[in-house]
């Protein structure tokens, strides 16, 4: 029986999907020259075709199978459900929401003025970027070469090589075997930051270190720099003027 494109898309994107080797190898390339001018039913394939990929290659590198399923359940809350968006427990009254009584939502579902707010498809490719993301950092299990520049530079801006992914607040390597071992190493960041108008799209969303996020808080990259360019010639200055409290701080 020939292999139907068009009708094997709409099966791989609906809910627990069977995937196969032949459509991982057919319909990835397949959607992903679409590039962005991908529609809703493409993108849901997608998702669970690169997933499948992703799964496929760290059962193969002996990842043990809680620790991937930790990964891609991360991704999926940072990608297409939003943080909890309520400020207090929707089961226990009064108490801050921290969402582990499931407070999240689907992005698209929520108000298109709310901050966390992304249609299906804009949701779905951050998803997709964050498994390319973890895919590019040290130590990465290798994707096979068919699939490393298909996603460049629409989706990401790099090819999907271990190595090439860099924390983008430090410009430090992340090593991937850290972050399985210890996912909360790693959080999802906006570059310019949702409380300040930026919007959860693929242009503006990365996955970073813990300490590079808090570092960030709600500033923009260019602030933060700022700030730290400041704090760095005060304390140049403050040496160069033989600063008793410099000399205690540096020793």
């Amino acid at each position: 029986m020939p292999y139907d494109i068009e009708d094997r898309i709409v099966k791989v994107g609906g809910r627990s999907p069977r995937i196969s080797e032949e459509d991982i190898e057919i319909l990835i390339p397949h959607i992903a020259h679409k590039q962005l001018n991908i529609n809703v039913v493409e993108v849901k394939a997608l998702i669970n075709l690169v997933k499948k990929l992703f799964t496929n290659l760290l059962t193969n590198s002996n990842y043990e199978t809680k620790k991937i399923t930790a990964l891609t359940t991360k991704f999926r809350d940072a990608g297409r459900r939003s943080a909890p968006w309520q400020p207090t427990s929707s089961v226990v009254p009064g108490r801050p929401q921290d969402g582990s009584d499931g407070n999240r939502i689907n992005r698209w579902l929520l108000e298109p003025d709310h901050k966390f707010y992304a249609d299906e498809i804009t949701a779905t490719l951050v998803e997709i970027k964050y498994f390319l993301q973890a895919l590019s950092m040290q130590n990465a299990p290798i994707i096979p070469e068919e699939y490393r520049e298909l996603f460049t530079p629409w989706l990401l801006e790099h090819n999907i090589n271990p190595n090439e992914y860099l924390d983008p607040i430090q410009l430090i390597e992340i090593d991937f075997e850290e972050f399985i071992d210890n996912p909360r190493i790693i959080q999802s960041g906006h570059i310019h930051p949702l409380d300040r108008g930026g919007r959860h799209q693929p242009s503006n969303t990365f996955l970073m270190l813990s300490r590079s996020n808090q570092l960030q808080g709600n500033l923009t990259v260019e602030e933060l720099l700022n700030i730290l360019r400041n704090i760095i010639d005060k304390h140049d200055q403050a040496l160069e003027e033989n600063s008793r409290l410099e000399h205690l701080i540096r020793q």
